[in-house]
């Protein structure tokens, strides 16, 4: 009876191992399982889902969480690539942190990213898979960067019609010509030709543009037909561009100054008033209004000297190969022998605009002057 107790004693202890190395097995899988489980739900965290684009931002290697379609909104100026070039450079060198946005919900997780302290983005997270525990994968849905970096402002640019104007990489167009109240371009002549454009071999205008859905600081330019740059003029949100003028436009009316600036002065003192009508434009308005313009007050026969001084031209600017204006300061003292009459000035600072005919520059119009007096010219009697 012994030898059978100590059979069934025996046979108890190795099944009662046989339980044990089960158990052990059992709780090894299962705590093997528990630890994918636990990793499994650490990675279908949306905390996790933000890791691949943080590691992104912080390497600089944007492109690897932004290309893909819908991921920006798009819009006429720019497209995926741009922003991440744009992003690329915002973020240079910055520490990049990700808090979760007060927008963000349990359904659609949203993070804001910043650089440098600076918000950049904000970023949505979507499920994208499924893991082997059917628990939701989260990764990028669309970024937001606009909210920062796009500004509220409307940028008008106006150039000379013709002129082509680049905003942010992209060519505006007639469809981007600011309209007025009535729906029409605004494409404005030129106040300061308006008597001569009958004389002129083409008739410039300016165009305004308009546009707005920009980034801060959006980079304008603009150039001729030809490529040649054309430097822009910028006040806040509104860009310019000037008429240009060659220098060899300048030089000839430079050379015509002096002489036509004595004998038009001449004319309104009474002294060989016919000598300026070799410099007006044949046929012109200005010509024949002029001949009426003759002060008749001044006592010529008591003339014993006229001095010309300040005389000067600058603000050149050509409308066309045949048409230039500059802006003419001169100032004409007249001395008499007599003590009834008192030291006159003509002096002036005007607006004259030119035109050339048969290979001659005449003086076709004076739309703007004013009157300088000896104080203006700082001489005294």
């Amino acid at each position: 009876m012994s030898r059978e107790y100590g059979k069934k004693k025996s046979y108890f202890k190795v099944g009662l191992l046989i339980y044990f190395i089960l158990g052990c097995i059992g709780i090894f899988f299962f705590l093997r399982w528990f630890k994918g489980y636990l990793t499994a739900y650490e990675n279908a965290l949306p905390a996790t889902g933000i890791t691949e684009i943080r590691t992104a931002f912080e390497t600089g290697a944007i492109e690897t969480v932004m290309t893909g379609e819908n991921l920006v909104t798009e819009s006429v100026y720019y497209n995926i690539f741009d922003y991440e070039a744009h992003i690329k450079e915002i973020i240079l060198g910055k520490e990049i942190t990700i808090e979760e946005s007060p927008m963000s919900s349990a359904e659609v997780p949203r993070y804001i990213i910043r650089a440098g302290g600076e918000p950049v983005t904000d970023v949505t997270l979507k499920v994208v898979d499924k893991n082997e525990y059917d628990m939701d994968i989260w990764g990028c849905d669309k970024f937001y960067p606009d909210e920062y970096l796009m500004s509220t402002d409307v940028y008008t640019v106006t150039v000379p019609t013709g002129v082509i104007v680049n905003v942010s990489g992209r060519d505006l167009t007639s469809a981007d010509i600011m309209k007025d109240e009535n729906g029409q371009d605004v494409v404005k002549g030129i106040d300061i030709i308006r008597n001569v454009t009958q004389y002129m071999t083409y008739v410039p205008t300016f165009t305004t543009y308009q546009v707005s859905g920009l980034w801060n600081n959006p980079v304008v330019t603009a150039r001729n037909a030809d490529g040649t740059p054309i430097e822009l003029t910028c006040d806040g949100t509104d860009y310019s561009a000037p008429l240009q003028t060659s220098a060899d436009v300048v030089a000839e009316i430079n050379a015509l100054i002096p002489t036509i600036v004595e004998s038009y002065g001449k004319h309104f003192i009474g002294v060989n008033s016919g000598a300026v009508y070799n410099y007006l434009l044949p046929g012109s308005e200005y010509r024949e209004s002029l001949s009426t313009a003759v002060t008749n007050f001044y006592p010529t026969s008591h003339i014993t000297s006229y001095n010309y001084y300040n005389v000067s031209a600058d603000n050149f600017v050509t409308y066309c190969d045949n048409c230039v204006s500059a802006n003419i300061v001169f100032d004409l003292v007249v001395n008499f022998n007599s003590t009834a009459y008192q030291t006159k000035n003509e002096g002036s600072d005007a607006i004259w605009v030119f035109i050339k005919r048969d290979g001659t520059w005449y003086l076709a119009d004076v739309p703007r002057q004013e009157p300088r007096s000896l104080e203006d010219a700082g001489i005294t009697d």
